[in-house]
């Protein structure tokens, strides 16, 4: 780890975030959490709002970089999508603070939607590629590339709080055909 001082405050914010909410946090409970002086969590993170983007864009390059499929190809656009969307809801079944952390940032003002709107771009760039590979070959409908990219998430943030919600039911095959079937009707020409 580079710097375990700046891990460490970063894993109290995300505990303290998910627990009491990120506006009713202090960076006091925080620096307090990780046994950091505040000067300590100041030196890492100039503000409140700085430590919530850094941990944000840390969460969904965590995501991205456990979900996202090396290369993708012409032929099986549709078992790709499904491999993506497994590993998906896999990593958010292993990382249920990290979800309910991400679903409250959507509504943290202090967050610009531009920025919020970059990290998902960011986040989901393997699957912008597979959408337009498959809109090339008539697999997947032509509407604008963000709103489908808005559509996924939507149907993702679904499926995952389902799954958190309802863990015994996160490896059941049948409920797991479901959440992706739905995901993937949602895509098709």
């Amino acid at each position: 780890m580079p710097d375990s001082k700046k891990q460490k405050i970063l894993n109290a914010a995300l505990a303290l975030f998910v627990e009491q909410g990120i506006h009713s946090t202090s960076t006091a409970s925080i620096a307090k959490a990780a046994n950091v002086a505040n000067g300590t969590l100041f030196h890492h993170f100039p503000s409140k709002e700085a430590l919530v983007i850094s941990l944000y864009q840390s969460v969904k390059q965590d995501f991205s970089q456990q979900v996202a499929p090396q290369n993708i190809m012409v032929g099986n656009i549709k078992e790709q999508a499904r491999t993506a969307w497994d590993n998906a809801i896999d990593w958010t079944i292993t990382h249920p603070l990290h979800q309910q952390f991400c679903l409250q940032v959507m509504h943290y003002q202090p967050i610009t939607s531009q920025l919020k709107a970059k990290v998902l771009a960011e986040e989901f760039k393997y699957l912008q590629q597979l959408i337009e590979l498959g809109q090339q070959v008539n697999l997947i409908a032509t509407h604008p590339i963000e709103y489908m990219l808005d559509n996924c998430h939507g149907q993702f943030i679904t499926a995952s709080s389902f799954f958190i919600n309802n863990p015994k039911l996160a490896q059941n095959i049948a409920y797991r055909n479901a959440a992706f079937n739905m995901f993937w009707q949602s895509l098709q020409a």
